[in-house]
Parts: structure tokens; sequence; C-alpha cells
């Protein structure tokens, strides 16, 4: 039942339905001082040690280890034997902590601390070393275009990194303030290799950007912009509604749907109605109107300059009684001029984010109580599957290196492949 090289069982008994204790001795006798390495050594005396196992048949299992103890005669350390199955810091054998590490991540701390007898905060404290340890091993490639957004989860914003080149996650953080994002940027091997970074409108990117990147462009995501177009809309039309009786009301019946509708999305019917939604409510027509050209120019194939003409011709051509619905677009396009117009020569968005954050919620929907440190981990390393490709080699390079190299510098990790909606 033990099976340990440095442990020799001496009893085992039957502790109640829920408990095995095995009563063992450390067989292994030092050389000499761990300290000083001296060989003046002597006994002094022996401990009874209560060390957790991995658990067996369903139950819990107690080593009652026996160890002696010896003292140095040169510099009077006192230790024990050593045991190489036992972890020491943890109160358990090695192969249990090896059980509480592949346990944990896909469990709660509660109901492992009392599967294998420990407590929640040794449990916790396993985990904690072991995602360490995981975030160690792996390095991700630094990506060349870097997509920067959040996640919501457990009622917080989390920072979500991807390589939009690769279509991969390369970092989760626990909030998206300046001081994180910054701690983020730096993680990477090569910061410089990052070129563009697109972005919603949310200041801290900007200025973390600005600070760790000030070489790359930033681009804001199309898709923040257009939707603040359409947030107008909504304001506009939900003014109108209450303004108007109920029987006015009843014969704009869909409005919402129709009015966030593409144009060219509309089919005959859809264009009858909206047509004579028009006649007899011109403000409900101007919005709509002015969405759609406002929608053009992003659909366009206008470069930066041009584009940029564009929305001000845009801007000044909405009429008076519907331009203050278009006001915090226009104040946003206003305040983050440069990056927003970037997205017209660079021709990039967050798209696949939203694929990124909806593989993150599902991995976060498997179980319940997960710490951000274990589904970063989860999302990340445990499980999760990595695009790796070879690395090309140098002409000259001969097999022996190539043999001799480690799996570093033989293949490059991308990071986290994710389902992809188009």
């Amino acid at each position: 039942m033990l099976n340990l090289k440095t442990i020799t069982a001496i009893k085992i008994e039957e502790n109640g339905d829920h408990d095995y204790h095995i009563h063992a001795v450390a067989n292994s006798e030092p050389s000499g001082c761990p300290e000083c390495s001296n060989d003046a050594i002597y006994g002094h005396g022996k401990k009874v040690q209560l060390f957790m196992d991995v658990p067996i048949h369903g139950r819990r299992v107690g080593i009652f280890l026996e160890r002696k103890r010896y003292r140095c005669r040169q510099c009077k350390t006192t230790f024990y034997q050593a045991c190489d199955d036992i972890d020491d810091s943890h109160r358990a054998t090695k192969r249990l902590v090896g059980y509480i590490e592949k346990t944990a991540i896909i469990k709660t701390c509660v109901s492992v601390a009392h599967d294998v007898g420990l407590s929640e905060g040794s449990i916790r404290g396993i985990l904690k070393n072991y995602t360490e340890k995981l975030n160690e091993q792996y390095s991700f490639e630094t990506p060349e275009i870097l997509g920067i957004d959040e996640v919501h989860l457990n009622r917080e914003m989390r920072l979500v990194l991807i390589n939009i080149g690769e279509r991969t996650i390369v970092d989760m953080i626990d909030n998206r303030n300046k001081k994180a994002v910054i701690n983020a940027l730096y993680r990477f091997k090569s910061p410089t290799t990052i070129k563009i970074v697109t972005m919603d409108m949310w200041r801290p990117y900007r200025d973390a950007v600005a600070a760790v990147l000030p070489h790359a462009v930033v681009v804001i995501d199309k898709f923040h912009v257009v939707k603040m177009a359409n947030e107008a809309v909504e304001k506009g039309r939900k003014d109108l509604r209450s303004k108007l009786d109920k029987e006015l009301i009843k014969r704009l019946k869909k409005d919402r749907y129709l009015m966030l509708k593409r144009r060219r999305d509309l089919d005959a019917i859809q264009e009858l109605l909206l047509s004579s939604w028009a006649a007899n409510f011109p403000e409900l027509a101007d919005l709509y109107h002015a969405k759609e050209c406002f929608f053009d120019i992003w659909d366009s194939n206008l470069t930066g300059p041009t584009a940029e003409a564009a929305y001000e011709a845009w801007k000044n051509s909405v009429p008076a009684g519907i331009r203050g619905y278009f006001s915090n677009l226009t104040r946003a396009i206003d305040n983050w001029h440069i990056e927003v117009f970037n997205y017209f020569d660079q021709r990039l968005t967050n798209a696949y984010t939203e694929s990124a954050n909806n593989h993150i919620k599902s991995i976060a929907q498997q179980g319940r109580g997960y710490s951000f440190e274990v589904l970063r981990a989860r999302v990340l390393f445990v499980g999760a599957k990595h695009k790796i490709k070879p690395k090309p080699f140098k002409h000259g390079v001969d097999e022996k290196s190539i043999e001799c190299a480690l799996p570093d510098d033989l293949f490059i990790n991308y990071g986290v492949e994710f389902p992809v909606t188009e």
C-alpha cells in the first residue's frame, strides 16, 4: 500500500470508515551534517510526524512517520533523517502534492482538502506554487499585432491579450487598470516586436501602450466605434417614443429591430415599413439615414486622410435636431482621432477577441469557485491547445546542433488556440 522508497511501513490500521493510518519508519541514514558536511554527528532522539498521502479506496491516508533526529558536533545543527518521498513544507508526500496539483485545478480547494485531509490553506498554497511553476514553464511568442480587450468574470473586468495575427490568447490579467496593463506588456519576451495594438476606447490601455510601446501604432476597434452610432439611434428612438401617445407607439412595433438593421439587409416588407415611418416620423428617418451614412464610411475602402474628410462631411450633414444624440460618438472620435482613423490604414480589428472571450467564459462555467489564478492556468496551460510551429533554422545549422537543441530552440509557441466564430 505504501510503496515509497525512503519509507518502510510497519503497521496499517483502518480508522473508522474514512481513514487509513500507516505507521512507518524512515530507512535512510545521513552521511554527514547537511549544513557543514561534517561527519561528526550523533543520535539526538526520535520523533513521530504525521504526513498525508494520496487517498486509497476513497479514504484519506495518514502516515505516522518515525524519524531519527541527529545533531552535528561541529556546527550544532539539529536535523532529521532525510526522506526524498516527503514534502516537509506541506506535511505531505510528494506524490500527494502532485495529486493535489492535478486535482485542485479542476475541483474546489475545499473539496480537495476534505478528500486528502489537509487544510484548505495548504491546498491553496500548493495550487499557488503549481500555477507559478506553470507560468515559468511556458513562454509564448510576442505578437507583432496585439489585441487588448477585457472579459467580464465573477463581476470583475479581466484583461485579455490576443495575438491577432495568429488568433491565439497569450495572457490574462486579473484587472485592467493602467499599472496592470503596463506590467502585462513588460512580461512579453521582446515588447519591441509589437508593431500594432488594437483596443477599445479605454484610456488606461492607451496610456500603458504609450509608456511601454511608444513605437506601436494604436488602432481603435472598428466595432466599438460603429456600436456608438447604434447607441445614438437607440437614444433618439427612445426619446421619440417617450413623446408619443399609445396609439402612435403601436405603429412603431419592432422599431428597434429595424432601426438597428443595415439598409442592405432589409427585405421588401421591411423597406416599405421603414418608408412609412420616415413619412410619419421624420426624426426617425434622419436618425436612420445618419447612422447608415456613418456605417458607410467604415465599410468603405477609404484611406486615413480621405476617411477623415468623409467623417467631417458626415458630421456637418447631421440635422441639428438629432445632432445631440450623436454627441457621445463625435466626442469620442475627437478624443481618439488619430487612433480611430489609423483603422483605415491598418484595417485591423479586435473581432476575434469576442470568440476568445466566449472560450474563456466556457471554461469558467465548467466549474464553480475558481480563483482567477486557477482559471488563468486552465485557459493558458492545463488542457489548453497551444499553437506551435517549427522554428525556421538559419542556413548552415548542422544536424548535431539540432539534436542538442532544447524544445524552445526548435519550436515557437504562439499561445492558446480557441474556436473562432466568423
